[in-house]
């Protein structure tokens, strides 16, 4: 039971981390995946944290790095990534009607419901394809 405890905990711990560490990097533009997702979880793997805890960190913040986006693109209409591209048009124009706050309480609403919807999804496939992972590794070791 201390092993479960412990890994709970370091989920939980690395996931809060996750989610202020990329909510303050998501509000300048053009950090991308590529350049800070990536680096940053290869460093909590390399320090050895359990699988729980490096899935959570990920996850909690590329949501996070999402969320914050929308600040730059509702507020000065510069895209924060290329999947707040699409709404420039939008932020725009509701930044000439004065009222940028209605796009970005948009904006975040949206990426709150698509979390809700995606990470349980993502989990779901995950367990769904985990007994396929021996025939897998015979194609792609």
């Amino acid at each position: 039971m201390e092993g479960l405890l412990y890994e709970i905990l370091m989920a939980l711990a690395l996931g809060l981390f996750g989610a202020v560490l990329f909510s303050a990097i998501g509000l300048v533009s053009g950090t991308d995946e590529t350049t800070t997702l990536a680096p940053l979880t290869m460093l909590v793997v390399l320090l050895g944290a359990p699988p729980a805890g490096i899935l959570t960190f990920f996850l909690a913040g590329a949501v996070a790095k999402h969320m914050t986006h929308a600040v730059p693109t509702a507020l000065l209409g510069i895209p924060g990534d290329t999947s707040a591209t699409a709404l420039i048009g939008d932020a725009n124009h509701l930044r000439r009607l004065g009222v940028p706050h209605v796009a970005l309480r948009k904006m975040i609403s949206g990426g709150a419901v698509a979390a809700v919807i995606a990470v349980p999804l993502a989990v779901l496939f995950a367990v769904l394809l985990a007994p396929f992972g021996d025939v897998i590794k015979q194609f792609a070791p």
